[in-house]
């Protein structure tokens, strides 16, 4: 009991430290601001030591649930599961880094500024651990209103305009997502005669095809803006170059991973068979955003659209790692999403420091390894974590992600049916190396040149060094030795593609893959398991053997 009322403390602490930080701002901003980072380091040790005992805690032991609305099955129901231990941890590291690094700037004296983040992050721990679906969709919106106040009030010149286009576009996103809760919960209804939105539940309905295809659209759809995906990308540019350092690198550090997050706990399982039919379609969509983001980034000048727009191109690599329906790419996206929160994040932050100290100067900056040295391999690590560099996270995740979806493709290839979701792999593969290139050009514009005579630049301190620690040694860790974290999830991985339980591809529509339902038994792909144990092989690891393909998922 002790372990669930965990969850239910994790949640509660931000929304106590925000209304404390508002009652101690009246008095003194420096025991807001002490206030806020306390309560956000309280919630960090309270997330690792989840993390920690996750893999050794008895089945169903970080499990609470509540009755809320009893007689329409709404309930408080937090738990932890395989699919958000990575989120749980990232987004409890992210807010006490980005708070020690804005610690000097004049937002961080700001009551409201400190009160919005600690909301802002109970919303997306809500949302996270979450096993409700309409108290999903409630922490879903909660995030919405902080950041949208974020950006409004603390961002740049054209903060109403970024504001507004964030909120919009996301409002959209909510309001088919909102659909799709009430339509399950109509069939629960239906075919229960009780209301429930409770994820065991529903996951028991028997959905028509035609129910599937719209849960499952109007969640991508949600998703696609979330995260967000080409063409539904248009709020991210000014959105992250106008928001506030601290707010841009929390938007793309954590609540990007909110998409890929519902596109695992809620599209696949919901509707296997509608995932398995536009699986091939939301690959072209993740590949093309991959490409697009990475062309856009090369043409950048401005550091932070760069960096901006390969956010765009490395989600398309979590949502390709999520629909190649193999466990390895799977293993892939979730390391990725964790990965990637770390890396960008880092990088938004590092450039935050630039700003504070050069205003908006700092776009003109050059031979920071010169005047800088410190900054300037703290932000050379997280560049080299972007572009995949063997023993950090970023290789880990991308490696996994492109073995899992080549062997899929392949499987369709020798099966004779189709090549062009192999041609797709080979694409994805492409944006490695445009990655490589604009990510490369930016640390050669911003490190290296002569640095102009009598010009100085404050290092990197000791308290922005402390808050860097944490980012740079879980991409070292993850780098190094993945297994001891795919292991953690590795149950509910398994239970993921035995809940598609999807053939790779069927014959009919482009590049022979079928719009249609799946068989009701259908044959799996040849490489659906070897795949995972070989990389198992490579990386030294092994998995507990599961009768009949079902999982032990918590």
């Amino acid at each position: 009991m002790f372990d669930a009322t965990l969850l239910l403390l994790i949640c509660l602490l931000p929304l106590a430290g925000a209304l404390l930080v508002s009652v101690l701002g009246a008095r003194s901003a420096g025991m807001a601001r002490a206030a806020a980072l306390v309560t956000m380091l309280a919630v960090l040790a309270l997330a690792a030591h989840i993390f920690v005992g996750y893999a050794a805690a008895r089945s169903g032991a970080f499990d609470l649930n509540l009755p809320w609305i009893a007689e329409l099955g709404v309930h408080l129901h937090l738990a932890v599961d395989g699919l958000n231990l990575y989120l749980l941890l990232l987004t409890a590291l992210l807010f006490p880094v980005a708070l020690g690094c804005a610690w000097p700037s004049a937002e961080a004296r700001r009551p409201l500024f400190l009160a919005l983040l600690l909301l802002l992050e109970a919303g997306l721990l809500g949302t996270f651990l979450s096993q409700n679906l309409m108290f999903f969709f409630v922490c879903w919106e909660a995030v919405l209103i902080p950041m949208f106040v974020l950006i409004l009030v603390f961002g740049g010149a054209k903060s109403r305009e970024a504001a507004q286009a964030f909120f919009l576009y996301t409002l959209a996103g909510s309001v088919l997502l909102l659909a799709a809760v009430i339509l399950l919960g109509v069939q629960c209804w239906q075919q229960t005669g009780s209301w429930s939105f409770e994820l065991a539940t529903l996951l028991d309905l028997q959905l028509g095809w035609g129910t599937q295809l719209f849960v499952f659209a109007a969640i991508v759809l949600a998703c696609a803006i979330k995260c967000p995906l080409v063409p539904f990308h248009s709020w991210l540019p000014l959105t992250y170059a106008e928001a506030p350092p601290a707010g841009t690198a929390l938007m793309a550090g954590a609540l990007s991973k909110m998409g890929a997050f519902a596109l695992l706990k809620l599209a696949i399982p919901l509707c296997p068979q509608a995932a398995a039919a536009l699986a091939p379609w939301l690959i072209a969509l993740a590949v093309f955003s991959i490409l697009y983001g990475a062309v856009l980034a090369l043409r950048q000048a401005d550091f932070k659209l760069l960096v901006a727009y390969s956010s765009l191109s490395h989600m398309g690599y979590i949502v390709l790692g999520i629909f190649s329906f193999q466990q390895s790419a799977l293993h892939g996206a979730l390391l990725q999403t964790f990965s990637h929160g770390l890396a960008v994040a880092g990088l938004f932050l590092a450039l935050g420091l630039l700003e504070q100290r050069r205003g908006a100067a700092y776009r003109q900056l050059t031979a920071l390894a010169t005047l800088a040295p410190r900054l300037a391999v703290v932000l050379m690590l997280f560049v080299l974590t972007s572009v995949a560099l063997p023993l950090t996270s970023g290789f880990t995740g991308e490696f996994m992600i492109l073995f899992g979806a080549f062997q899929q493709a392949l499987a369709g290839w020798k099966a004779e049916l189709g090549v062009l979701p192999l041609a797709a792999v080979i694409l994805a593969c492409s944006g490695m190396v445009l990655g490589a290139g604009y990510m490369l050009r930016f640390a050669r514009t911003l490190l290296f040149g002569q640095a102009p005579e009598g010009s100085a630049l404050p290092d990197l301190g000791g308290r922005e060094a402390l808050a860097f620690l944490p980012l740079l040694l879980l991409i070292l860790a993850i780098g190094i030795a993945p297994a001891p974290f795919m292991a953690r999830v590795q149950p509910d991985v398994a239970a993921v593609t035995a809940r598609a339980a999807v053939p790779p591809f069927e014959k009919g529509g482009p590049g022979g893959i079928s719009l249609r339902p799946a068989e009701a038994n259908p044959p799996q792909s040849p490489f659906a398991k070897g795949g995972l144990e070989q990389l198992a092989a490579i990386l030294g690891m092994s998995f507990p053997r599961q009768d009949n393909g079902e999982s032990h998922a918590r």
